[in-house]
């Protein structure tokens, strides 16, 4: 007879690995169209392949666009435009276990690698424009694994600390306490708690010397703002703009905002 604490394990164990599943975005068909009028091939990496999109002319100066957890290359296609008419190219991939990309789970600490693979082959990047958890990516990237710096980095609604996540998903996936014990308990078994708890856009970004734009709705129901507030407090170097009305996604739709960007980037 399978005993409360057995299902309890089996339980955490379900959970874990839902808890590095990124969920499927679903693509809209002109943002499909954007990708298709791309340049597309495919990069390995240590679980698969990557799917990579590149528009734009091959000696511009090059922008990579990052996504956000349970994003996907689609979603940044709005800046494609904007950059290209600017004279840049535009440079974006789906992480591993997104979109097209091969994965079913995945962490901070296996993509953020992936972006010194797209670097390595599309060289270094004149700026970074980062959505949600991408930017705690993209900042993890700079700070530990050397990642050629960009002369401009751009924010949208900031995540700050990794650890967070924890409490965000038990409230996400309605978990009791018991299960989301088992689960951080089970992160540090595989993961130094050391690493984990160091990996905090708010400690990286004081480290990070490069001209930032940030951006962040008030009513964010995502990633609160109160995490790019703290970030936009440690950053020197960066420029923070609140937003109202748009929500977690809205600004990389924004016409107003994608003109401030480009504008940014340009300066």
């Amino acid at each position: 007879m399978t005993t409360p604490i057995n299902q309890t394990q089996a339980i955490v164990k379900k959970v874990y690995r839902a808890f590095f599943t990124p969920t499927k975005h679903e693509s809209k068909p002109e943002d499909q169209a954007i990708v298709a009028r791309g340049t597309n091939y495919r990069i390995p990496y240590l679980a698969g392949e990557l799917a990579v999109t590149t528009w734009g002319d091959q000696n511009a100066p090059s922008v990579l666009l990052m996504h956000g957890w349970g994003g996907a290359r689609t979603q940044m296609t709005g800046f494609v435009e904007p950059l290209l008419s600017a004279g840049f190219r535009a440079v974006t991939y789906d992480q591993p276990a997104h979109g097209e990309s091969d994965g079913t789970t995945t962490s901070v600490l296996e993509i953020a690698p992936t972006m010194n693979l797209i670097a390595q082959r599309e060289g270094q990047f004149d700026a970074i424009l980062a959505h949600s958890f991408g930017t705690l990516i993209t900042s993890y990237a700079l700070v530990s694994l050397k990642l050629p710096p960009p002369k401009k980095l751009v924010y949208f609604g900031a995540f700050n600390r990794l650890l967070d996540s924890l409490p965000r998903f038990q409230t996400l996936a309605n978990l009791p306490d018991v299960v989301i014990e088992g689960l951080r308990a089970m992160l540090y078994e595989n993961f130094d708690p050391a690493v984990l708890s160091a990996i905090a856009n708010e400690t990286m970004a004081a480290q990070i010397n490069i001209p930032a734009l940030m951006f962040h709705d008030a009513a964010d129901n995502v990633t609160p703002v109160d995490d790019s507030r703290a970030i936009a407090k440690a950053w020197k170097s960066a420029q923070y703009i609140e937003t109202s009305g748009l929500g977690h996604r809205g600004a990389l739709q924004s016409k107003e905002i994608q003109e401030q960007v480009v504008n940014f980037v340009k300066s």
